[in-house]
């Protein structure tokens, strides 16, 4: 039991090590946490790459070699590590837990929230544990600029990252009561609780399914479009708004689809986007009367009449299923 404990310590403390090193640019320090060997793995997934597999030694090396992170010492120090079970049977280990960064903007196109999930198999080599396997899934949620907010299915607010904070308290649309979040308008709330109802049930099987949901809500006449999209990723729920940079890749699909042409995707971007169609107009360097014409044209090719279902029409069509 004595010897189980110190192997524990050991290998928290190597766990710890490890990350310390990243986030200082301690290279050597980081090369004595792993064997060097050719079955050495390192894989995970993060939302700015997707999957990735890296085996063997050399090619670990010299992959953090030449991108090794910028210096950040509240990473290094200020992460917790939480939720962690080991089991140790001779000189072989494993790892499971959780790291919870103080931060939400750990690299670029990270906007959080900022736990990670990590696994690691660890050798005993000369009497000191090294890691042969290190795997981890980020739970970023989003891309830069948009406002997050993680949810449980029934609307439970779990998470909001800054950019949603700051808007939330005189937010026209949205607002949080009992801790959980509803649309002030009744028939837009009703279809946030379905899409939030969708998503849920898309991670109830054995493989995890992503996807995402549009929602659209006409702010007025004259005024902008709002967009907010309903998100299951890695079987986390999520709301987005705000200023997204997505809407130009999601859209092209769907001119692809319709026909459209480059300036009227362009346009419906723009109104994607929340610009009015004279802010639309002025952004393409087109006069208002060119935008109408080619909001028209748009119009016949999708086959709606108002600018809402247009938004929904195209964004529904460009959302991941």
């Amino acid at each position: 039991m004595a010897n189980d404990q110190e192997d524990e310590a050991a290998i928290v403390e190597l766990l710890h090590a490890n990350r310390i090193a990243m986030w200082t640019a301690d290279f050597d320090a980081w090369r004595e946490c792993f064997v060097h060997a050719d079955y050495t793995t390192r894989w995970g997934w993060w939302r700015a790459g997707g999957v990735f597999v890296r085996r063997g030694w050399r090619e670990i090396e010299g992959r953090v070699g030449r991108d090794f992170p910028r210096v950040r010492h509240d990473y290094a120090y200020d992460t917790k590590i939480r939720n962690l079970t080991i089991r140790i049977v001779g000189d072989v280990a494993w790892a499971v837990f959780e790291q919870l960064y103080p931060g939400y903007d750990m690299l670029p196109g990270h906007v959080g929230p900022s736990l990670i999930h990590e696994m690691r198999i660890l050798e005993r080599h000369d009497g000191r544990w090294k890691i042969a396997f290190l795997g981890f899934l980020d739970g970023n949620a989003g891309e830069p600029g948009a406002r997050i907010i993680q949810l449980a299915p029934d609307a439970t607010v779990l998470w909001v990252n800054p950019a949603a904070s700051e808007v939330l308290p005189d937010h026209d649309d949205l607002v949080i009561r009992n801790n959980r979040l509803r649309f002030r308008q009744t028939s837009i709330d009703a279809r946030f609780r379905s899409a939030l109802d969708w998503a849920a049930h898309l991670d109830d099987g054995l493989m995890s399914r992503r996807g995402s949901m549009p929602l659209v809500v006409e702010a007025g006449q004259g005024l902008p479009v709002n967009v907010y999209w309903v998100s299951v990723e890695a079987g986390t729920l999520f709301l987005s708004f705000g200023p997204l940079g997505s809407a130009e890749r999601r859209l092209g699909l769907a001119a692809r689809i319709f026909g459209l042409s480059e300036a009227q995707t362009r346009l419906a971007t723009h109104i994607a986007e929340g610009l009015t169609l004279p802010d639309a107009a002025a952004a393409m360097g087109v006069t208002l009367n060119t935008a109408r014409t080619h909001l028209q044209r748009i119009y016949e090719k999708t086959g709606v009449h108002h600018q809402t279902a247009l938004v929904r029409v195209l964004l529904s069509v460009g959302a991941a299923g």
